[in-house]
């Protein structure tokens, strides 16, 4: 949310993690030592039978009050006080979990280490797995940049016949041979002795993991042939893909912005709204004009020229009076969702929401009365 709002506001969007700056995510962490020990901590069980990570349950469950969770301060006091606990009874591999906290630092230990052991979480459940990166010069995705690993429970031996066509439909089979490493989304990387000692690894010879392993990193044609595939499989995903209009704020990760636009940031903000709106003449990116455009629109309209002007409350008008179902609010929507919320209270006798509703209300119809001719 940060980076999509500063990316809106024409700041720098990845000034959490920019070096020296490095993130971590809380959730991977406990879904991480919860996979090493489940005792680690408490946890509610679903009616699938999976343990709760929900932050609010978890400092519930063991001992912290949450009666205040949701609001952001005490949700990062929650979060503070559940990785405390980890930190404490898991110390030992608390400095692993932070390894991961910046992109090079991962991509590093994908290209160092033979064998690692990786934990994901699908279906409710925290898992091990025990995987080979593949060779350091072809160990990454060709387009997302994410590491690549192949899963030590599988015999490595055929796959390194294959050609890349049947590697591609050999990726689509399930158990998945190949393992993703966002580098980027603070992944969890550990000692391989972890995954050793689970299932199904820890009922396999060690000397054939090692070989397997051994067989992945040294094979430099078989992790380029790999990669080929991966390419051909996003290019393909890539093609198939609706045409519908990607809206600008959703772009983030299409692509970056320029550098000559990154240096001018500074610059933008310091300027006067009249030197802002002459400014926005200096970015490359049409993405940053629009954004500069409405900021103004919002802040200083004075300063917009009439046909400027009239673009924007256009471009406002089309998203929020559309009758469509869009993928964000709209004067319909709220209509919708505002009367059935009015019957559920007014069946409740609670006067306190239905005045509430009532300001809302008149706060949406004020704002599509000055769209709708725009």
């Amino acid at each position: 949310m940060i980076r999509k709002e500063f990316f809106k506001g024409i700041r720098y969007p990845y000034i959490t993690n920019a070096s020296p700056n490095k993130r971590h995510d809380g959730l991977n962490i406990a879904r991480g030592a919860f996979a090493i020990d489940n005792k680690i901590l408490n946890t509610e069980i679903n009616e699938k039978g999976n343990a709760v990570m929900k932050l609010e349950s978890l400092a519930r469950m063991n001992g912290f009050e949450s009666g205040g969770a949701h609001s952001a301060i005490f949700d990062a006091e929650l979060t503070l006080k559940v990785l405390g606990l980890i930190k404490k009874k898991q110390p030992e591999t608390w400095n692993d979990f932070l390894k991961t906290a910046n992109k090079l630092d991962t991509e590093t230990i994908i290209k160092k280490e033979k064998i690692i052991t990786l934990n994901e979480y699908f279906y409710g459940k925290s898992r091990l797995y025990l995987c080979a990166p593949l060779h350091p010069k072809f160990c990454t995705h060709p387009i997302y940049q994410w590491g690549q690993a192949v899963d030590l429970r599988v015999d490595v031996e055929p796959l390194l016949k294959m050609s890349i066509n049947d590697l591609k439909a050999e990726m689509k089979k399930s158990p998945k041979f190949l393992r993703t490493i966002r580098s980027n989304k603070a992944p969890i990387i550990l000692d391989k002795k972890f995954g050793m000692d689970v299932e199904p690894y820890n009922a396999i010879d060690k000397n054939i993991l090692i070989k397997r392993a051994e067989l992945v990193n040294s094979n430099e044609k078989f992790s380029e042939n790999i990669l080929t595939a991966l390419r051909e499989i996003a290019e393909e995903k890539e093609q198939s893909k609706s045409q519908e209009d990607i809206l600008p704020e959703e772009s983030i990760y299409k692509k970056f912005t320029p550098n000559k636009d990154t240096n001018l940031f500074a610059k933008w903000h310091e300027a006067s709204w009249s030197d802002k709106l002459r400014l926005l003449d200096k970015f490359e990116d049409e993405r940053l004009v629009g954004f500069g455009k409405k900021i103004i629109f919002q802040e200083a309209p004075h300063v917009l020229p009439e046909s400027i002007l009239k673009q924007v409350k256009r471009d406002i008008a089309k998203r929020i009076l559309s009758d469509k179902k869009e993928k964000w609010w709209t004067c319909k929507e709220f209509y919708f969702e505002c009367d059935n919320l009015r019957d559920k209270f007014t069946n409740e006798n609670d006067e306190k929401n239905l005045k509430f509703l009532d300001q809302l209300n008149n706060f949406v119809m004020s704002i599509e009365k000055k769209y709708q001719n725009a």
